[in-house]
């Protein structure tokens, strides 16, 4: 992947995906599954011969090195066959939120230059103004498609790849238009390979091989979030490069009966969710139905881009006692800022992580690293590898990949507190800071406070616009019976200053998330002043 566009290059790691995947499939069992969606179940050797004929046609398509091939689809089987195809083609395959509208759609195409697209059926309509654009436009359900995966030569390409292909990774953020984070795949499997969960030390492609060739009982992830953000398709990737299996869910929607029926039937090792959102109703679950499910197999919950509450981790470990969870601090941009891990044996607090070993904290206003054990605040940043930068935008790469002293460091936003015994304290992202009467107030520090207190099982945080203190704070929540709100408010003052309290508290029967679970913040805003009768 070229680094133009006023992109920043880290420290390269030498490995490919196109690579590593062929590199497993030579000494995995061809009949282990590779991908498994309710009965349908994709050997190694079936997924392996079908992605090299998807990459033949991309190259028979005359898609050059690094050319941009679009994904529109939900959690299934194609997603990934799709983005390992590309991978092996030297290409480099973009997602795109199937909640998006016509016109953000295009956005994303015409930003990225897209040269393919592929769409599952039930989007044909919103994409069909766009299509006569593309070289390659593949309906996913269609006979084209089948056509890629099932003719031709299904073996490996035996071309010369470099840890420079990689792919673009599209993150809303919370306000403008998407925006694409340029990632090399060398880069991405240094950074997969920080994992807290990996033991094995890989270094070189003749390790990972061996460690491949030589686990019999590999990893069984189910990706409960969406493949199109990043978190869903790199653990699933993780997971592939290794010799395991990706389970998908059945249902679009989010069940959690589901996911432990399935986890119990494909013996997945490892569930990967998006905080709250998800773990409060597999927890609920798990009290509902005791002893339902044999569970004996899962080993690892991982939670990546929103925390979730002690509560909930305490119901999940004394359910599954074997389980390890981890809360993964991480962004877009850059992966592997801090690691929670809870067992049956072990807590760290919500909002507490033990530092990547390359994370450090720089100081607001002086831009000051500070020094490895020094306590103190500052944004979290990490040294490289990490993202490339954004396609197309030098001012926002500049501003988020900065220059500190002799070198660069990704700063995505986040503001931490680094305490004496060395941990880091989460206190919120930069980008979500509400300035009510002058002080500055973290919208994550308050959720967080709010779902530790009694009777509120959710809560989004805004600042609405104000005449005395400009903004102020305004909570979403989705409370139980057992919700009061002296008594919350009570609770939250164990946690929060005065100031940084909900002047409202908005009880509403669902909160407004995206797909991933993550914080939809402009509908949250629109509909606290909606239901206040304000203005923005």
């Amino acid at each position: 992947m070229a680094a133009g566009d006023g992109a920043v290059r880290p420290v390269a790691g030498d490995w490919n995906f196109g690579d590593l995947l062929d590199a497993t499939a030579a000494v995995v069992p061809g009949d282990r599954p590779a991908l498994i969606q309710g009965e349908r179940v994709v050997s190694w050797a079936e997924f392996d011969a079908r992605t090299n004929r998807m990459a033949r046609a991309f190259l028979a398509a005359g898609l050059p090195v690094g050319a941009r091939v679009a994904i529109l689809a939900r959690n299934i089987p194609e997603f990934i066959e799709i983005a390992c195809a590309a991978f092996k083609a030297r290409l480099s395959h973009v997602n795109i939120n199937y909640r998006y509208t016509v016109g953000e759609i295009d956005y994303v195409l015409q930003n990225c230059q897209a040269q393919g697209l592929f769409y599952q059926a039930e989007f044909a309509d919103l994409v069909a103004p766009l299509l006569p654009s593309l070289a390659l436009a593949v309906e996913i359900e269609g006979p084209a498609y089948a056509a890629m995966t099932r003719e031709g030569d299904g073996h490996p390409l035996e071309i010369e790849r470099s840890p420079e292909d990689g792919y673009l990774l599209y993150t809303g953020g919370t306000t403008g238009k998407p925006k694409g984070v340029m990632w090399r795949s060398g880069d991405a499997r240094v950074s997969q390979l920080e994992a807290p969960t990996i033991k094995a030390v890989v270094r070189t492609m003749a390790d990972h091989v061996a460690m491949v060739a030589e686990n019999p009982m590999p990893g069984r992830v189910i990706p409960a979030c969406p493949l199109m953000h990043g978190a869903g398709l790199n653990s699933s990737m993780a997971e592939l490069v290794g010799g395991g299996t990706a389970v998908l869910l059945p249902d679009t929607r989010f069940d959690p009966i589901q996911l432990w029926d399935e986890a119990e039937r494909t013996r997945a090792t490892r569930i990967l969710i998006v905080g709250d959102v998800f773990a409060r109703p597999m927890a609920q679950a798990l009290r509902d139905h005791p002893g339902r499910w044999d569970l004996s197999a899962m080993r690892v919950i991982s939670s990546a881009g929103l925390m979730w509450s002690r509560e909930v981790k305490r119901a999940l470990v004394a359910a599954i006692p074997q389980v390890t969870l981890v809360d993964i601090l991480g962004a877009s941009e850059a992966s592997g800022f801090g690691y929670a891990v809870t067992t049956a044996t072990h807590e760290t607090p919500t909002g507490y992580f033990e530092p990547g070993r390359h994370t450090v904290l720089v100081e607001p206003d002086t831009d000051r690293i500070l020094e490895a054990n020094e306590p103190g605040e500052g944004w979290l940043a990490r040294r490289p590898p990490f993202g490339l930068g954004y396609h197309d935008d030098p001012a926002k790469t500049a501003a988020t990949y900065r220059r500190i002293g002799d070198e660069v460091l990704a700063i995505p936003g986040d503001m931490a507190v680094r305490e004496a015994d060395g941990r880091l304290r989460l206190v919120g992202r930069g980008n979500m800071v509400i300035n009510t009467g002058g002080e500055k107030v973290f919208a994550e520090e308050v959720e967080e406070a709010m779902k530790r207190a009694p009777g509120i099982e959710d809560a989004i945080v805004v600042g609405v616009p104000d005449p005395i203190w400009g903004r102020k704070i305004v909570a979403l929540a989705r409370v139980t019976a057992a919700y009061d709100a002296a008594t919350a408010q009570q609770a939250m003052l164990a946690d929060l200053a005065a100031y940084k309290l909900p002047k409202h508290v908005i009880v509403l029967d669902t909160l407004p998330r995206h797909a991933s679970g993550k914080s939809d913040y402009r509908n949250a805003l629109a509909i606290a002043t909606r239901e206040l009768g304000l203005t923005t």
